[in-house]
């Protein structure tokens, strides 16, 4: 059997430091690293660490660069590379902690079809900087085989999973004019500067918009899983749902499970042109788990 393990290139110190933690709790074969050429430079020396790590321990070690202004490019690359690399009864674990939402979706959708049921860790950082705000955000974007049935005949209803990234979730608001939005946020006792910032949010989306909000646990067993779900159940069936995330890195996870169980729905990713040096420092808790689809 073949284990390998996939990672997303970084500056922030938790990318090494995560991706060695894994490469020691399991033993894996190879680790493949996508990474942005947008930000090529300012990842080679954490990619030439992790490179050097995996060839003194005989790691097979694997490169993808892709374009981030491509998004078709991106996928194809990724699509070949995993359609060559991957069989059924491959042991292939996703590591989310740096990777953008858009690429775990379609990674995970890859190795469900070629049979591979996905595992997948997140490495929080030890601690969040001053500045961890995305900037100039690209407009938003459906994920490839993964962006659901929507009719223009429907009202829109947009299930947001919303961070400390207000900027970028206004973006997804406005892009789409949804005529209800349901809100969820990351309950108290985990992020409380997050909470608090979307207390503070939360009235003016409320006077703008036809919403509802709700609290979930990204860090429990199910992600917020059944809370999202309980979230759904008022929609209705004629509704175009669109599904995303601005928080909790975990929530990519139940969010995939439930658009795959409801091939409806559809996912959707905006993109932030640029991010921050001082986002996080060191690496903390592990979290992990496996894919749960109950696919139709």
């Amino acid at each position: 059997m073949n284990r390998t393990l996939i990672a997303f290139g970084s500056w922030e110190e938790r990318f090494p430091a995560g991706v060695v933690r894994d490469l020691c709790s399991h033993e894996y074969r190879s680790l493949v690293v996508l990474f942005h050429d947008t930000h090529a430079s300012r990842t080679a020396t954490e990619r030439q660490s992790v490179r050097g790590y995996c060839k003194a321990r005989g790691i097979e070690y694997f490169e993808i660069e892709l374009c981030a202004d491509d998004v078709g490019s991106c996928w194809k690359k990724i699509f070949w590379d995993i359609d060559h690399r991957v069989i059924l009864g491959d042991d292939v674990t996703v590591d989310l902690s740096t990777m953008p939402r858009d690429i775990i979706w379609s990674l995970f959708w890859m190795l469900e079809r070629k049979g591979v049921i996905a595992k997948y860790v997140y490495h929080c950082p030890a601690e969040y900087g001053s500045d961890r705000l995305g900037r100039n955000p690209r407009p938003p974007r459906m994920v490839y085989k993964l962006s659901g049935e929507l009719l223009p005949t429907s009202e829109t209803v947009l299930l947001v999973i919303l961070g400390h990234d207000v900027l970028r979730a206004t973006r997804l608001i406005r892009w789409y004019a949804p005529k209800r939005i349901i809100v969820g946020i990351q309950s108290e006792d985990r992020l409380e500067v997050d909470h608090e910032l979307m207390q503070r949010h939360l009235p003016e989306i409320r006077r703008a918009y036809n919403s509802d909000s709700f609290e979930l646990d990204a860090f429990s067993a199910d992600h917020g899983r059944d809370a999202i779900l309980k979230a759904l159940r008022g929609v209705g069936k004629n509704n175009n749902v669109i599904m995303s995330s601005v928080g909790p890195k975990l929530t990519s996870v139940p969010l995939y499970e439930i658009q795959r169980e409801n091939p409806q729905f559809g996912l959707v990713y905006t993109p932030a042109n640029e991010f921050s040096d001082d986002y996080s420092s060191g690496i903390g808790s592990q979290f992990g788990g496996e894919l749960n689809v109950q696919t139709r």
